[in-house]
């Protein structure tokens, strides 16, 4: 369980923070979630899915990272091996936490079970006066501006379900004359956007809905990259 605290100046004045990535913990997370600010980057490298939370049922973007559950075919050792990384995993060890009584706004905070957190090696996050070290500012700005997606990507994804331009398929793919199924899976049918009224498309494409769309629908061809991936593991 994960000892999450909102950062103080006393309280974690000494805390530091390591810059190395060990990536290890990723080896069984198949997917990550995504916002519409890193699809153009995520697109090189995985498909851009989108998934149904079992527990509040909504829908949510991700980044498929393996072909079966439990494994992820861009971690080799403790190394991250693509060009991208989703941010939602290079912003540990912060995260936000919601003022419970008052909704709108959150704080930064520190998980302090993280083995980059501690006391004697890495970056500072408060100097010896208190005040933030530029590095602690960046982490900030990066947070709000990344809670900022996070809600225009719920509302991405919400309008695609209301809208029923989302369909759940199942992948079938085929790796040395393995068969294997990915469930649960929606993505965006592209019939359905191409029947789209004049009216919709214009109004998608005003609001700067009409990229993301089409960005999905190319990331898909990554599923050639799964395959080549999962392919090179099997053999290996």
């Amino acid at each position: 369980m994960a000892k999450v605290e909102l950062l103080n100046s006393n309280t974690h004045k000494n805390i530091k923070i390591k810059t190395n990535r060990d990536v290890s913990d990723l080896k069984q997370q198949s997917i990550l979630p995504l916002v519409l600010g890193e699809f153009s980057h995520a697109a090189i490298e995985f498909p851009i899915c989108f998934i149904k939370n079992s527990e509040s049922d909504e829908i949510q973007v991700v980044a498929l990272m393996g072909i079966e559950r439990g494994e992820n075919l861009f971690v080799k050792g403790s190394d991250w091996d693509a060009a991208y990384m989703p941010a939602r995993y290079t912003h540990r060890p912060f995260g936000l936490l919601q003022n419970p009584e008052d909704k709108a706004n959150f704080g930064i905070a520190v998980d302090f079970d993280s083995e980059l957190v501690n006391e004697d090696d890495g970056v500072a996050l408060f100097d010896e006066n208190g005040n933030e070290t530029e590095f602690l500012s960046k982490q900030k700005d990066a947070m709000r501006t990344y809670l900022e997606q996070e809600h225009l990507t719920k509302g991405f994804a919400k309008e695609l379900m209301d809208k029923e331009l989302l369909v759940q398929r199942q992948i079938t793919v085929t790796v040395n004359d393995k068969q294997f199924n990915i469930d649960g899976v929606y993505i965006i049918d592209e019939k359905k956007v191409e029947e789209m009224s004049d009216e919709q498309f214009l109004d998608f494409r005003k609001r700067g809905l009409l990229n993301p769309i089409f960005t999905h629908l190319l990331s898909m061809r990554q599923m050639n990259n799964l395959i080549r991936r999962k392919s090179m593991l099997t053999q290996a």
